[in-house]
């Protein structure tokens, strides 16, 4: 049975566009990622399906399709197949494993769910509290674009708005210490890291007015350049851009890199790891099988023993590049074998064994 995505933002199914809007704007800041440190996994599955829900009821087209034929004709353009024609598809269906079996374009992204959030609220938490009005976002490119990117960070509180990672939240008393050090998430993708980006911030402190008291509100754009390899924890210091108040000493801006979750691949050090989904034949005959690249490539790896549990293919040269050496890391290729649900017959499964044993 489908999603629900009425059920999903808790809305009738004759909401309109504001309803649909209020509706996500509440949850999606509810199960944000960045707002459940205790559990960020399965907060991230419900920002993702509260995201996809909102993708597909805000959208005429896509909405129209939905109420007709539900989730399963929706990605697939129209009605639904029979159900016997289902079993050519059993099993995973992510990545093509000789001829059965293909990759889905129609799979609703974590990054995309983080798109429709920066769109709504500007920029997403990455660090940040939301403040009063919130900030506002503009971006150049976005995913699978150009890599240049633009964020326009206005908060009413200056960088004391700035909540989570060490700053100091927005409704805090004015003799408190103003940390030395202003640290903030910068949130980025899994191909960010991998190609390397600008990413352009655009931000608003406090600065003292000469030996004054007085403080004046100061804009002012940050360029970073990401470097393809960066990890996450990596952090980019610049001295004396946080708040500069009176009698006390400017603070450090800091971003720390916080890597978003990506929806196949897995990273470890310089090694990236997927699982791939194969049938029980090509597991146990040599074969090929199409792997599509974070970049998009598509990559066809040759299978020359048999395919056991536990059983991993190494890539050489197709993981991450290592931020000093600009070597790369290995794509480690892992395997989710499907067994066929047809029963044997007597005979077939005698020949079975003479040719097992």
């Amino acid at each position: 049975m489908g999603k629900d995505y009425y059920a999903v933002l808790g809305v009738n199914k004759d909401a309109d566009e504001a309803a649909l809007k209020k509706a996500y704007r509440k949850l999606a800041v509810k199960h944000h990622p960045d707002k459940n440190p205790d559990n960020p996994q399965k907060a991230a599955e419900q920002f993702k399906e509260i995201g996809e829900a909102y993708d597909v009821l805000s959208n005429k087209e896509k909405r129209e399709l939905y109420d007709q034929y539900g989730e399963e004709g929706l990605k697939m353009g129209g009605p639904p197949p029979p159900r016997g024609a289902e079993e050519a598809a059993d099993g995973f269906s992510g990545y093509s494993a000789g001829g059965g079996e293909g990759f889905s374009q129609n799979q609703f992204s974590q990054e995309q769910a983080q798109r429709i959030f920066e769109q709504m609220f500007g920029g997403g938490f990455g660090g940040f509290s939301s403040g009063g009005g919130g900030p506002t976002f503009s971006s150049r490119g976005g995913f699978g674009g150009p890599s240049s990117s633009e964020y326009d960070y206005e908060d009413a509180g200056g960088f004391s708005g700035f909540g989570g990672m060490g700053g100091r939240s927005g409704g805090g008393s004015r003799r408190r210490m103003v940390p030395e050090t202003l640290e903030v998430a910068l949130r980025l993708s899994l191909l960010d890291l991998y190609r390397g980006v600008t990413k352009r911030l655009r931000i608003t402190r406090k600065v003292a007015e000469g030996t004054s008291a007085a403080v004046k509100e100061v804009e002012e754009t940050i360029e970073i350049q990401v470097k393809a390899g960066w990890k996450e924890g990596t952090r980019i210091t610049y001295p004396g851009k946080g708040d500069a108040l009176p009698g006390r000493p400017a603070q450090d801006l800091v971003f720390v890199v916080k890597q978003v979750p990506h929806d196949r691949y897995r990273r470890e050090g310089d090694d990236l790891i997927i699982t791939v989904g194969i049938n029980l034949s090509t597991a146990l005959t040599e074969g090929k099988i199409d792997i599509p690249a974070l970049d998009g490539r598509t990559l066809r790896v040759p299978l020359k023993e048999v395919v056991h549990p536990g059983y991993v293919r190494t890539v050489t040269n197709e993981g991450m590049p290592n931020s000093k050496t600009g070597d790369k890391g290995n794509l480690r290729v892992e395997f989710r074998i499907h067994f066929p649900t047809k029963q044997l017959s007597g005979d077939e499964a005698a020949r079975l064994r003479a040719l097992l044993d």
